[in-house]
């Protein structure tokens, strides 16, 4: 009989800026966003560490696998909320990713 054992997924919904996340290496992390209003914004990563590799991007969400990076203190994922409506930046989520 084979052994399978699970890749730890961990799942934010609406975090709040300067969350600490802690994953595993090989582990998953999906954030998700709450659609809001008329569904003219779009969440976009803006900055994110090397070893966080994105395995899905969506417009409310995110889905990254996470490698042991070359350092072990907590790298930014930075996500913008931008609207299509109106330019510029608009709403900032920044986030301090720890793998290990």
């Amino acid at each position: 009989m084979a052994t399978t054992t699970a890749t730890p997924h961990r799942i934010l919904r609406d975090p709040k800026p300067g969350e600490l996340v802690r994953i595993p290496p090989g582990g998953r992390l999906e954030v998700r966003f709450r659609r809001r209003g008329l569904g003219l914004s779009r969440w976009q990563v803006e900055l994110r560490p090397a070893h966080l590799v994105p395995l899905e991007v969506g417009d409310h969400g995110f889905h990254f696998l996470a490698f042991r990076g070359a350092a072990d203190d907590p790298q930014p994922l930075r996500l913008v909320r931008s609207r299509v409506d109106r330019p510029g930046s608009g709403e900032v989520r920044d986030l301090l990713v720890q793998v290990g």
